[in-house]
């Protein structure tokens, strides 16, 4: 593999990572929605199961956002790379 294919596929993962970035935030925003319809639809309930539900739901979007964070330095450490090897 020359340098430039090197480039490329690095470029590409870039595109991959940014793609799956935008589709976190897109499944986060839904699963945003669906927390805040679920804590109207169980308003004071007492239900341990219901209290758990909104527990995960509400987990998803703290591993969403450091997933995010995961990817976003993943790029800026290829792009660095990129600038590296020129």
């Amino acid at each position: 593999m020359n340098i430039d294919e090197v480039k490329r596929t690095i470029q590409d993962g870039n595109q991959v990572a940014k793609s799956g970035r935008a589709t976190l935030e897109q499944l986060d925003s839904e699963v945003a929605a669906t927390e805040a319809y679920a804590r109207i639809t169980i308003h004071d309930s007492q239900d341990q199961d219901a209290q758990a539900g909104l527990e995960i739901l509400a987990g998803f979007h703290r591993e969403t956002e450091l997933t995010v964070r995961r990817v976003d330095a993943a790029v800026d450490h290829a792009n660095a790379y990129l600038g590296t090897i020129g």
